[in-house]
């Protein structure tokens, strides 16, 4: 079975383009559904103070941590 890892990054808006800051992954390993269903908007509550930055979540192939592109 290929793992994933979940990852949330965090992003800022200039008003017209959505820049990368950083991210943080879980490293337990789970299937791509697993991990999939972790990442459905329904599964989290979100609340911001300030428009101008949000968070993602997304699922990597756990052979992919700690590289720039995979």
């Amino acid at each position: 079975m290929k793992e994933f890892i979940l990852v949330i990054s965090m992003w800022g808006n200039d008003g017209a383009t959505d820049h990368y800051i950083g991210q943080i992954s879980l490293q337990q390993p789970f299937s791509e559904a697993q991990c999939n269903m972790l990442i459905e908007d329904k599964m989290w509550a979100s609340s911001y103070e300030n428009d101008h930055y949000h968070m993602k979540g997304h699922c990597f192939p756990a052979e992919c941590a700690g590289k720039e592109t995979c």
